[in-house]
This record gives structure tokens, C-alpha cells and sequence, in this order.
């Protein structure tokens, strides 16, 4: 069980240097567009395309960096106004029913990825496979992740089950 934390601790980690990298390119990007189109008087082709794509590599990654780190929104309210012996079952349905979605969203995003490879982006020139990939990419993160939140939930007395730690 330990290697298993420590592989995720470990691919979180590297989730989130990928997601701050991002933000950072992102944002040079975007001076270095403002710069070339208002002060150099030039544009730039790839700016603008690279950082939407980027953008939503970054958001992919960065929701499974959030949801192993317990940061979305949760049902904590409706949760905590059910009595005690019902919080378990609340809590993990609606985990389970997020690794549901979350499949379902890796398999059509998988499908879309593949059907997509033949395009060529425009400015960038890559195939948009690289773009699409995001989805299931992120999709499985989060599959992985909430995984390990079902096996806390399960191990978890039931009055801890809403604490911000688990």
C-alpha cells in the first residue's frame, strides 16, 4: 500500500510542476503577444494557439491535481444534515458516481482523440490528437485518484467522513 501512496504523492506532484509550467508558459506567452502586436507592431502566429492549448492541458491535470487534494465542491451540506449511519453511503454513491463520469468521459474523449489525429492544428502544425489527449489523459487521473478517495471513504469512521482531511 505504501508504494501505491507514494506513486501517487509522486504523480501528483509532477501534476502540478506540469499545471504551474503551464500557467507560467501561458502567461510569457501572453506578454510576448501584447509586446509583438502593440509594441513591435508584428504578430505572432502560435502564441494565442499554444496557450489555449495549454489552457486546457492545464485545467485536465490541474482538476485531478484538485480533486486528490480535496478541493472541489462537494455535498458536504446536504451530507452533514443526513443522520450518521446515511454518510457513508452519501458520500461514496456520489464518488462512485463520479468514477462513472469520469469513465464514460475517458472512453468518448479516447474516441474523440483518435478521430481527431489526422488534423493539423493551424498555427502549431501538431496533430490535434496532442490537444484532445487532454481529455482522457485527465480523465484517468481522476479515476485513479478517486479511487484512493473510495478506499479513504470506506477506512474512514463515518463522523470523519466530511472532515477537510480526508
Amino acid at each position: 500500500m505504501q508504494v501505491i501512496k507514494k506513486f501517487l504523492d509522486l504523480s501528483e506532484s509532477a501534476l502540478s510542476v506540469v499545471c504551474v509550467l503551464s500557467f507560467a508558459a501561458m502567461f510569457v506567452l501572453g506578454i510576448a503577444t501584447v509586446v509583438f502586436r502593440f509594441i513591435i507592431e508584428s504578430s505572432l502566429a502560435f502564441p494565442d494557439e499554444l496557450i489555449r492549448y495549454l489552457f486546457i492541458w492545464m485545467i485536465s491535470l490541474g482538476s485531478a491535481v484538485a480533486l486528490r487534494r480535496n478541493l472541489h465542491a462537494a455535498i458536504g451540506v446536504v451530507v452533514s444534515h443526513l443522520p450518521l449511519g446515511l454518510h457513508r453511503t452519501a458520500v461514496l454513491s456520489a464518488t462512485l458516481l463520479g468514477i462513472v463520469f469520469f469513465a464514460l468521459i475517458l472512453v468518448n474523449g479516447l474516441r474523440l482523440t483518435l478521430r481527431v489525429q489526422p488534423q493539423i492544428s493551424p498555427a502549431l502544425e501538431i496533430s490535434m490528437a496532442w490537444v484532445y489527449g487532454a481529455i482522457p489523459v485527465g480523465m484517468a487521473f481522476l479515476i485513479l485518484y478517486s479511487l484512493e478517495l473510495t478506499v479513504k471513504q470506506l477506512r474512514a469512521p463515518a463522523a470523519e467522513l466530511l472532515s477537510e482531511g480526508q
